[in-house]
């Protein structure tokens, strides 16, 4: 069992400093300690919530998300030619995305990188979010199969939110993008729809969580829908190591950790959300 963790680079951290002495966030002498607990102004540490909120959005965001990549190569657990997305088709997804009808999401810049990033090395032929709201993140799991230059076809797209007039936004938002006939949204309760899902399915996004944060159904689903997995298919979880739901992931990294369900398991600590990858 491969359990890994990738994290920004001591540039990046650097310059991201750099950023909050600027606007005055931070003392003018802070320094990066790694060891340092959070809410210190003087010695910053990786956890430092204002430092995960620059490193979210950093200049460095391609470099990033190339070196999540790296480690994945590293690791055997792409192949030594995967993930060779093509920038400008990703940028120009990002603009017709930024033009859809919705609320704020948490997805980072980096983190929508690294999402639409991971769809083009695996190459899906079925993905299925559980928890797809308006569309938005569904959009940037879906990217490199979808929109007006695909980076390949998946054969089935599936998004299911228990809100119907999430759904039916979703439904509006993926219609303003070419290339979109094999997106299905389901509205109704992950739990209860899985007969609807034609699988094995190769990538599983799971978010599913009420608007106020109650109840994170996570570990209840993915158990749900393990035996409809393909043997090698990935799992990616995002809000994995926020601040604010820490409680909810006490069952859930173990699980996906543990050699029995997973082979690998990858916490991308990137921005204050952190995204889980396992790899069955």
């Amino acid at each position: 069992m491969k359990t890994l963790r990738y994290a920004h680079s001591r540039e990046s951290i650097d310059k991201a400093i750099g950023y909050l002495r600027e606007k005055e966030w931070v003392r003018s002498d802070a320094r990066f300690n790694p060891d340092a607990e959070g809410g210190l102004r003087g010695e910053i540490g990786y956890r430092d919530y204002d430092l995960l909120l620059m490193l979210g959005h950093t200049p460095d965001e391609a470099p990033a998300v190339e070196g999540a990549l790296d480690l994945l190569r590293e690791h055997g657990l792409i192949a030594k030619d995967a993930g060779a997305y093509d920038r400008d088709v990703f940028l120009d997804m990002r603009k017709r995305i930024a033009g859809f009808d919705g609320a704020w999401t948490s997805l980072s810049d980096v983190m929508e990188r690294l999402i639409y990033a991971l769809t083009a090395a695996r190459q899906p032929k079925v993905l299925l979010e559980l928890g797809s709201f308006w569309g938005y993140t569904l959009a940037y799991f879906a990217g490199p199969a979808i929109g007006p230059s695909p980076e390949y076809r998946a054969e089935r797209i599936y998004g299911v939110d228990i809100n119907e007039a999430m759904c039916e936004k979703a439904r509006a938002n993926f219609a303003t993008l070419p290339n979109t006939d094999g997106v299905t949204i389901i509205a109704g309760d992950g739990r209860d729809v899985i007969d609807q899902i034609e699988g094995p399915i190769d990538f599983l996004y799971v978010e599913a969580k009420p608007d106020d944060g109650s109840e994170f159904l996570y570990l209840e689903l993915l158990k749900r829908y393990y035996d409809r997995l393909a043997p090698d298919a990935w799992i990616i979880a995002h809000d994995t190591t926020a601040r604010g739901h820490l409680d909810e992931m006490v069952e859930y990294l173990p699980w996906v950790r543990d050699p029995a369900h997973f082979r690998a398991s990858i916490c991308f600590d990137l921005d204050r959300y952190g995204l889980e990858l396992s790899i069955r």
